[in-house]
């Protein structure tokens, strides 16, 4: 049977000292402590293998030097490559960095937040965009102000309903200029694939989209908007309904909301006979390491979500140091074209 870890009491027993000097030597307290009592407390901790209680220690300081990230959807790459510039500068100073999967539920992420705010996160970053769900901005916008209260900091990297500082790519201005560089190559009849139609940023990009061809004096056709979900099979789906649309009304190019639903447009396109990009022009949002690995490779959107991700929690950082800090910084978008994108003939 495993022996129970030893408290603070053991280590002041053994060390033949009061629990109260025990703990001024092992959570480092500036109140005086002689050489020999401390010496005495270091050697009985070490006897008893003493591990200090992370989560009391927390408690009694309200810090925690935990980080927790806040994604739609932990399987999509977007949110990995955020991650992982987060922890690089996080990891730097120390912090614990933490993912919570809302699945883009309005409850699951007021949970998480509420389970934040117990265990006294020193921050928390929202990686995905605001959940325009009913009541869901001023009940998240309560557990926020609470958790700033206590000094700790929110950050969010997209487009969000909450008065935070915020470090955000432009959705507007790249999915415009996407949309308005497949009309350069000729395009005309441009369909869309959205994202999840509660999310903020989803709906920013088909603004950006519809944008463009008011720009150009072009329609916009309702029946080339096609509901997505940011993910492949919404791709896929989207693809089997581009096919079932008569020859004369077919788009000559599709614009994904983002990579992973390009992806699984070209799986989809693959699957039913259409060649990319001679068929149709398929492009996508974000810049995904997997857009350059597809067959063809994938025009897109490119975002440096890595440094976006540091960028969010050099922010952070700077308020937990009481710094000034702007409200909002903008990443620039720009285009990156490959092989799943052509002029198209005759235009």
């Amino acid at each position: 049977m495993a022996q129970p870890l030893a408290s603070i009491v053991d280590v002041a027993k053994r060390a033949g000292v009061s629990v109260a000097s025990a703990s001024r030597v092992l959570s480092g307290s500036s109140y005086p402590v002689s050489v020999v009592t401390r010496k005495k407390v270091l050697k009985a901790a070490e006897d008893l293998d003493y591990i200090p209680n992370s989560i009391a220690r927390s408690l009694r300081a309200q810090r925690s030097n935990l980080i927790a990230v806040l994604v739609g959807d932990n399987t999509d790459p977007y949110f990995a490559e955020i991650m992982r510039g987060v922890e690089d500068v996080a990891n730097e100073f120390g912090y614990l960095t933490i993912m919570c999967n809302s699945d883009r539920n309005p409850e699951k992420e007021l949970h998480y937040m509420r389970i934040l705010q117990d265990h006294r996160a020193d921050g928390a970053i929202f990686a995905g965009s605001a959940l325009n769900e009913p009541g869901h901005s001023r009940l998240l916008e309560k557990v926020v102000q609470a958790m700033v209260d206590r000094g700790a900091a929110v950050v969010t990297l997209t487009q969000h309903t909450l008065h935070v500082p915020s470090v955000q790519p432009d959705n507007f201005v790249g999915a415009r200029a996407m949309t308005a560089r497949l009309i350069e190559l000729g395009h005309r009849h441009i369909a869309f694939v959205a994202g999840p139609a509660n999310l903020t940023a989803a709906n920013v990009r088909l603004q950006g989209y519809m944008a463009a061809h008011v720009e150009a004096g072009l329609p916009i056709d309702p029946t080339l908007i096609l509901a997505g979900n940011f993910d492949r099979p919404s791709g896929e789906y989207a693809a089997r309904n581009l096919a079932q649309l008569p020859a004369e009304l077919r788009p000559t190019a599709v614009f994904a909301a983002n990579d992973m639903t390009a992806i699984g447009l070209l799986s989809g396109l693959r699957r039913l006979g259409w060649q990319v990009p001679q068929d149709i022009s398929v492009c996508g949002f974000g810049d995904l390491p997997l857009a350059q690995e597809v067959v063809p490779a994938l025009t897109t959107v490119h975002i440096d979500l890595r440094d976006l991700g540091r960028a969010g929690a050099r922010k952070m950082l700077a308020q937990l140091r009481h710094e000034q800090v702007s409200l909002l910084d903008m990443l620039p978008t720009t285009i990156i074209e490959r092989g799943s994108t052509a002029e198209l003939p005759n235009a």
